[in-house]
């Protein structure tokens, strides 16, 4: 048995990653005083503008100028590589239509053929009927050269050697020499959860750089050092870690990456704490607040998200009292916003009824269950509740016209 195969522990996968000297690919810390520009990460794409880990959302990050195009990778039935996040395909897919008979619709269980069957546009907006869900080689053939790829092995124990064929894949295509790009990302990176899996890929392509999911949290400094004998980067979560936390993880020779950041508040937490790498569902977005833009949303009204209420005492979708999101006009006009929509980071939708106008420096409170519409209240009339009342989440703001208007990231102590 060679050192890479011996997966029991820490120790060990850190002796069998440095033998190759990956270790040594830990990046540069920032100097005193200073750190270096972050590098911005389109998180499945750009999906808080078009359905995610579709090809329309990868090139409209690309379109916001992101460092890196990030991925979830799974096998198909006929060991095929395609893009997608969870474990079902039935949250972004059409496939309980398509297929009514075959749940629970895993992605292992259909072939690439069939999945290619599955509308994987329509469920965030009808104008990406028709999008479809991608395999690897179709996002290789996208990405430009100047982009990053950072690839997650999915739930690799319902993918049974996708560490194996992802490494061949990325062989094949001639990016598996460790390159660094001129930004300072990295060709190709493979990060996951399963310390096996990073271990069978590395053992396939051991140029390639990797990073280890531990969890919104940053690690305890033991923990730090033993990831740093094999990995080149920690994620974290900017609400739940400090400046100290990414010092340590510095400290250890780590890059540190956020867990999706997209309000313009929690992505300057990640940039004041020193994080490296900012991940986020709105590249365009993070790339103007890093840049210091005056305006983040070119496209803005006046109207701004002004709190949100996950959590009312009493069921979630009580009726007249759900939870809901306000909005306020910070302006002495009135301002249409008929037609608008509120989503929420998984991509869940609250609409605004036709021919509601927000009066001057007044609120609008847009519920997600069920009540009596009036001048300064919306009700969607759902029966699940879907925001996030345990950490934190954030919700984007639209116009009618699909023009982003704001974006408010909230955090629940």
């Amino acid at each position: 048995m060679n050192r890479v195969s011996m997966l029991a522990g820490g120790t060990v996968l850190a002796a069998a990653l440095a033998v190759t000297g990956i270790a040594q690919a830990a990046p540069d810390r920032p100097g005193p005083g200073g750190r270096t520009d972050a590098l911005i990460l389109g998180h499945r794409g750009s999906p808080g503008q078009a359905p995610e880990e579709t090809l329309a959302s990868y090139r409209n990050a690309l379109r916001e100028d992101a460092d890196v195009l990030e991925g979830d990778v799974q096998l198909t039935a006929d060991r095929e590589l395609v893009l997608v996040h969870d474990d079902t395909l039935v949250r972004t897919t059409d496939v309980e239509e398509v297929y009514p008979d075959r749940a629970p619709w895993k992605v292992g269980q259909f072939t690439l053929a069939e999945i290619k069957r599955l509308d994987a546009g329509s469920w965030f907006d009808s104008r990406y009927k028709g999008q479809r869900v991608p395999t690897v080689k179709e996002l290789l053939d996208v990405a430009d050269r100047r982009t990053g790829l950072t690839l997650e092995l999915k739930a690799p124990a319902n993918s049974p050697g996708v560490a194996t064929l992802l490494a061949r894949e990325l062989t094949a295509a001639r990016l598996t020499d460790g390159a660094t790009l001129r930004s300072g990302a990295y060709r190709v990176h493979v990060h996951s959860r399963d310390r096996a899996a990073l271990a069978e890929f590395h053992a396939a392509a051991p140029k390639v750089q990797l990073s280890y999911l531990t969890g919104g949290k940053m690690p305890a400094d033991a923990e730090l050092a033993e990831l740093a004998g094999w990995t080149v980067g920690v994620y974290a979560h900017p609400r739940v870690t400090g400046a100290s936390d990414v010092e340590r993880a510095h400290d250890a020779g780590l890059k540190v990456i956020s867990d999706p950041v997209d309000g313009p508040e929690q992505i300057s937490m990640a940039e004041n704490q020193g994080y490296d790498w900012i991940t986020s569902n709105f590249p365009g977005t993070a790339r103007r607040v890093l840049e210091g833009a005056k305006r983040p949303f070119p496209r803005a009204n006046g109207v701004v998200v002004d709190s949100v209420f996950p959590n009312p005492g009493g069921d979630d979708v009580q009726p007249e009292n759900s939870e809901h999101v306000v909005l306020r006009n910070t302006t002495s006009r009135p301002v249409d916003v008929g037609g608008g929509y509120l989503r929420d980071q998984a991509g869940n939708l609250l609409g605004i009824g036709r021919g509601y106008v927000i009066p001057p420096g007044s609120l609008l409170r847009v519920h997600v269950g069920p009540g009596t519409d009036r001048a300064d209240a919306y009700y969607n009339g759902l029966t699940t509740g879907f925001l996030n009342n345990t950490s934190g989440d954030t919700v984007s703001f639209f116009g009618a016209d699909h023009a982003l208007i704001d974006i408010a990231s909230y955090i629940v102590p």
